[in-house]
């Protein structure tokens, strides 16, 4: 699936994503860093978290 992603955006100049502290390793692992020092935020308004 992220192949499939990759090749569709491959012209795009960034790709952001928002992943859980478990699957950082995996993107890394497929070519995303970190972005600086940022850190995600977000107004939630579900249940499910």
């Amino acid at each position: 699936m992220m192949e499939a992603m990759l090749l569709k955006y491959k012209d795009f100049h960034q790709k952001i994503l928002v992943a859980e502290h478990q699957a950082i390793k995996f993107y890394q692992a497929i070519g995303f860093v970190r972005a600086g020092q940022t850190e995600p935020m977000w107004i939630y308004a579900g249940t499910e978290h």
